[in-house]
């Protein structure tokens, strides 16, 4: 009730006065390709947020970057060599809220002197690895597909994660998809913005016959695990589980990793109980860091330590043998994961809602 009654006194009237917010214009690439790019900006920027520009830039895509609030003077600078355009957008409406900001700027752009072939929607909720990003860009560039999503979930109802997905020239024009933009209203509670932004567009492009194409999907998650020996596939469960999974998993883990079965079917048993795990739990939460220690996957979700569900010492084994480019962010990100600490084990009413993924 509270977002509610804050949405249609404050928020709604600041969208309606503020129509098109405050503009700062960069250069425009004749790709046709567009990335919509919503964050909550702070005071310092974050060197792996430019290096994510960075590379959308040097892959050929116009970056609109939506900022909630206000940005200092002296960072929409940092930003705007990245950028086709850094707009300061009324507060509220969390990542949706960006998004659909940016969708309507784009569409108004469109009709003066833009072309739209291909757009990444996507936000400030993961840190990357360049060297992997650069070839996911590369990718997409390829791939001619309506609904691209990185990873998708059966948790609450069949989508694809928001963080990252992306949208085809022809898709982005379908009234279908505008119509669900505009009528999206962006409250500013975290699970208005799953149940109506998040599994809401996954539910209404598919209701209208559009449906995603996952790259990394659960069933690749599993093949991962158990490529090889079933020896190989517990050291990965154990490196990569989240200790609730690991607490579900460990009795089962421990029986069939000693059982003598040469025929294979303790193996068989082990990969139904994870079958079992990822589908029934969000994949990004149950699976970011096996997949980004065992493919070429770009992206570390930020709040796997701060909602109890990883150990900071197991971001730090993932990701420890970065290098090149990818290593000179570890620093950073490790500060990050440590200044913003963990809820487990808080009891505070705010620390148990955002436990919960209410906050």
């Amino acid at each position: 009730m509270y977002y509610i009654i804050t949405y249609f006194l404050v928020e709604m009237p600041r969208w309606k006065f503020a129509a098109s917010g405050r503009v700062h214009s960069g250069t425009q690439k004749p790709t046709g390709l567009w990335c919509i790019f919503a964050t909550a900006q702070g005071r310092q920027v974050s060197d792996n947020l430019l290096a994510f520009l960075d590379c959308l830039q040097n892959a050929g895509y116009n970056v609109m970057l939506i900022n909630n609030g206000s940005l200092i003077g002296e960072l929409t600078g940092k930003f705007l060599p990245y950028c086709h355009s850094v707009i300061e957008r009324p507060r509220g409406g969390r990542d949706f809220g960006g998004y659909k900001w940016g969708t309507k700027a784009l569409c108004d752009l469109e009709r003066r002197n833009g072309q739209v072939t291909q757009v990444i929607y996507c936000n400030d909720s993961i840190f990357v690895r360049p060297s992997t990003l650069a070839l996911l860009l590369s990718r997409l560039r390829q791939m001619s597909d309506d609904y691209i999503g990185i990873t998708d979930t059966f948790d609450q109802s069949y989508h694809v994660q928001s963080w990252f997905f992306v949208a085809s020239g022809a898709l982005f024009h379908r009234p279908e998809f505008q119509q669900f933009w505009r009528s999206y209203v962006p409250l500013s509670y975290r699970r208005h913005c799953i149940k109506n932004g998040e599994v809401g567009i996954s539910r209404y492009l598919s209701k209208h016959g559009i449906h995603p194409n996952p790259l990394y999907t659960q069933t690749m998650i599993l093949d991962l695990i158990f490529e090889g020996t079933l020896a190989q596939a517990v050291d990965r469960l154990l490196l990569g589980l989240s200790p609730g999974d690991y607490r579900e998993l460990t009795a089962a883990m421990q029986q069939i990793a000693f059982a003598q079965s040469p025929d294979g079917t303790a193996g068989s048993f082990l990969r139904r109980d994870i079958l079992e795990q990822i589908g029934m739990s969000n994949t990004m939460n149950t699976a970011n860091l096996i997949l980004i220690r065992y493919t070429a996957f770009p992206f570390l979700k930020k709040d796997l330590v701060y909602r109890g569900d990883y150990l900071f010492s197991q971001i730090q084994d993932a990701i420890a043998e970065w290098v090149g480019e990818d290593a000179a962010y570890l620093t950073e990100i490790f500060a990050y994961f440590r200044s913003r600490g963990t809820l487990q084990r808080q009891y505070s009413p705010s620390a148990i809602l955002a436990r919960m993924g209410l906050l």
